[in-house]
């Protein structure tokens, strides 16, 4: 059974959520007439997240390093606290989670709350936020090894894939009412990302001797 979960937290669920981004691609594609503009980004975010996970594991990986180390400050960044099943865990959660956003929003005739996209603003605001402060620490630890730009594991679609989505949504506030209930809606946006796909997975599944650990460090051999 350990085996089968650490094949699953190594490549195989990188793999499904591919799938996932070419689904939810290919139903934007098809309803591109069909689908407001806000939709479409709902949609996209969904897709997003696997892509966004392959440059932060897999071309060029590392993310795990910066976020264990320049976050918590980690002796074990191939670990603790963040492991390949809690990562897993949590990049999973807001893929389905968006995925299911989609899918109420298509329910309703393809209107998208105000509140959902308030949050979805503020996400992919900390996406960007939190990369630039990963970038940021990594190039004042390493420029003596020769580090030159602030570029960090997810850093390339942080910037040009969410950050692209967050000004569209952004160019689609203008003229739209906020309600209470909107202002509701975002801030439970933003606890099912932090909440339910970060913090609680981290903290059930952190452990010092964590058999789920990352092989490598990515971009950050180069470095170290």
């Amino acid at each position: 059974m350990k085996k089968d979960m650490n094949w699953w937290c190594d490549r195989a669920w990188i793999l499904f959520g591919g799938w996932i981004s070419v689904l939810m691609t290919g139903l934007i594609l098809l309803y591109w007439n069909d689908w407001y503009t806000e939709l479409k980004v709902i949609a996209a975010v969904a897709a997003l997240v696997p892509i966004h996970v392959v440059e932060e594991w897999v071309f060029p990986g590392g993310f795990h390093f910066q976020y264990n180390t320049f976050l918590y400050h980690s002796v074990q960044p191939d670990r603790y606290p963040m492991c390949r099943k809690s990562d897993m865990i949590t990049n999973l959660e807001a893929t389905f989670g968006y995925m299911i956003f989609t899918l109420i929003c298509v329910l309703r005739g393809g209107e998208v709350r105000t509140g959902l996209i308030m949050g979805t603003i503020a996400f992919c605001a900390l996406e960007l936020i939190i990369h630039t402060f990963f970038g940021t620490k990594a190039y004042f630890r390493f420029r003596k090894q020769g580090k030159q730009t602030i570029y960090g594991p997810g850093s390339i679609t942080a910037y040009f894939g969410f950050g692209v989505l967050g000004v569209i949504l952004c160019r689609c506030m203008p003229g739209r009412t906020i309600e209470t209930l909107d202002w509701g809606i975002c801030v439970m946006v933003l606890l099912f990302i932090g909440v339910c796909c970060i913090l609680i997975p981290e903290n059930l599944l952190k452990k010092k001797d964590n058999q789920y650990f990352f092989k490598t460090n990515g971009y950050y051999d180069r470095y170290l």
